[in-house]
């Protein structure tokens, strides 16, 4: 009964059964790709686990920072179309080589616990985050218009901390994560 050869795919007549290769020269090859998907199948399993360890041995800080790159990215996404927060420069302007933050109205620093309140934080160009330090009145009059006195009275009074753990922060990194890759395949696809 023919078979095919796995490797050069010409048909042949097998003298053992579970013959794969027709022969000497295929058998070769044929060994050398098995070598080769098992060392791949090996190295994978090397870096899945040395993920996972380097996952195990985060700082909490380490977690917050990663945690505070999305929910930025976020911002970005979310403001997009959006003129800056502080000095209304227009989302099409290119100073600063066309970057842009995600800029606090009450700083990292100060107020923790808003690090990821969403109406705490607002695309700002660069010039006004880093150079201004925030542009700060300006900030506080254009994000009263944005989203009224009351809201940011809260934002201004809202004093409460707690710390998070470590588990609420991966949450918190994974959902901006997702948040942020589902407005920019809406904003690219249409």
């Amino acid at each position: 009964m023919a078979k095919k050869c796995r490797v050069c795919k010409s048909e042949f007549e097998p003298r053992r059964p579970m013959q794969a290769v027709c022969g000497f020269a295929c058998a070769i090859s044929y060994a050398k790709t098995q070598d080769e998907k098992a060392k791949k199948a090996v190295d994978k399993k090397k870096r899945a686990q040395h993920k996972a360890d380097k996952e195990r041995i985060k700082t909490r800080g380490e977690w917050i920072k990663e945690a505070q790159a999305a929910f930025n990215s976020y911002i970005r996404e979310r403001d997009f179309d959006q003129t800056c927060i502080s000095c209304d420069t227009p989302p099409s302007a290119q100073r600063h080589g066309g970057q842009w933050d995600a800029g606090h109205y009450r700083s990292v620093g100060s107020a923790p616990h808003l690090r990821f309140n969403e109406s705490n934080c607002f695309k700002q160009c660069v010039r006004c985050n880093r150079y201004l330090s925030g542009n700060h009145s300006e900030y506080r009059a254009r994000l009263i218009k944005r989203i009224g006195l009351d809201a940011v009275t809260v934002v201004e009074c809202y004093n409460v901390s707690a710390p998070l753990t470590i588990d609420q922060i991966k949450a918190i990194k994974k959902k901006y994560s997702k948040l942020a890759r589902e407005l920019k395949k809406a904003r690219e696809n249409g």
